[in-house]
């Protein structure tokens, strides 16, 4: 019962208001995408570089 009580009080709020039809919606925010890349792809270089020296230690050792 009070499962069913809390719901209702969820769909009880208000409605938002119509959306104004003369207003155009904001832009989307500037965020480059090239910023950075070549640090980013040396640390792609490393990280993978240690996964397979991990993956090959693991492998090399006697069980």
């Amino acid at each position: 019962m009070i499962y069913l009580l809390g719901v209702s009080i969820v769909f009880a709020g208000p409605n938002p208001p119509p959306p104004n039809p003369n207003k155009k919606p904001p832009p989307p925010p500037g965020l480059p995408i090239d910023e950075n890349l070549f640090a980013l792809f040396i640390i792609a270089i490393l990280i993978g570089a240690y996964i397979i020296y991990r993956h090959n230690l693991k492998t090399k050792t006697p069980i």
